[in-house]
């Protein structure tokens, strides 16, 4: 039992350090790359859009895109977020913010293509809704 313990323990270390790390990195420059830098290159249609619906009453059963914003804000930020940068600078010096954020342009991408397959891939409700 021991044996299978060491074993299972050294493959959750190596999986959840470099494999990973590695395939996040990947993907979401893969993503950033194939996408054209949507990240960067749409920035002023998501503000147009966000602030264009903020505080419009959409109808009932829908939702406006500032109140899909904050719902995806709202479940991807979270406590381990603001610790996290805390740890991080006091761990690595100023120099951590840097690739905090590269690492945070790189990742939204893969939220984009996240998002955009929960879109084409919903399915509708009998009585409304997705």
């Amino acid at each position: 039992m021991e044996m299978i313990s060491n074993i299972v323990d050294t493959l959750n270390g190596w999986l959840w350090s470099y494999v990973l790390i590695i395939m996040l990195v990947g993907l979401g420059t893969w993503f950033t790359i194939g996408s054209g830098f949507v990240q960067i290159r749409c920035i002023g249609e998501m503000l147009r859009l966000i602030t264009q619906t903020a505080g419009s009453d959409v109808g009932e059963g829908n939702i406006s895109s500032f109140q899909a914003f904050c719902i995806s804000t709202a479940s991807r930020v979270g406590v381990g977020n603001i610790a996290g940068v805390a740890i991080a600078v006091a761990s690595g010096g100023p120099g951590a913010v840097f690739w905090m954020w590269l690492i945070a342009v790189i990742g939204s991408a893969s939220g984009f293509v996240e998002s955009t397959l929960g879109q084409i891939y919903k399915v509708p409700r009998e009585g409304g809704g997705f």
